[in-house]
């Protein structure tokens, strides 16, 4: 990881966070970057992906995947599930409003076994 990831990646997530909807242009970039840098600023912009996506989902599942693999993801840190629990209150709101399409994604469990 160099210096230069971590600064793109920050002005990438800065600039997702002001306006969503340009994180569709940049999400390959993105991600790799996440993989790379990793953290806090990794978190931030999936979660601002996850924003992006909620504004105009490319299906019904789209959604709920994506928060569920971030879920998935951050499950032993609970500093990134206290930051992921109120975009899935907002999920549920929306839905229940009938703003996002309701699904149910079944996941299987991607815990190591013991």
């Amino acid at each position: 990881m160099s210096r230069d990831d971590t600064s793109t990646l920050g002005s990438l997530v800065e600039q997702g966070e002001r306006d969503p909807t340009t994180i569709a242009a940049q999400r390959a970039k993105g991600d790799a970057l996440a993989i790379e840098v990793g953290g806090d600023l990794a978190l931030r912009w999936r979660i601002a992906v996850v924003r992006s996506v909620m504004l105009a989902p490319p299906d019904g599942d789209a959604v709920r995947e994506l928060y569920g693999e971030l879920v998935d993801r951050y499950r032993d840190d609970p500093a990134g599930l206290a930051m992921l629990k109120p975009i899935g209150d907002e999920i549920r709101r929306l839905e229940a409003a009938g703003a996002l399409p309701s699904a149910m994604v079944a996941r299987s469990d991607r815990r190591k076994k013991h």
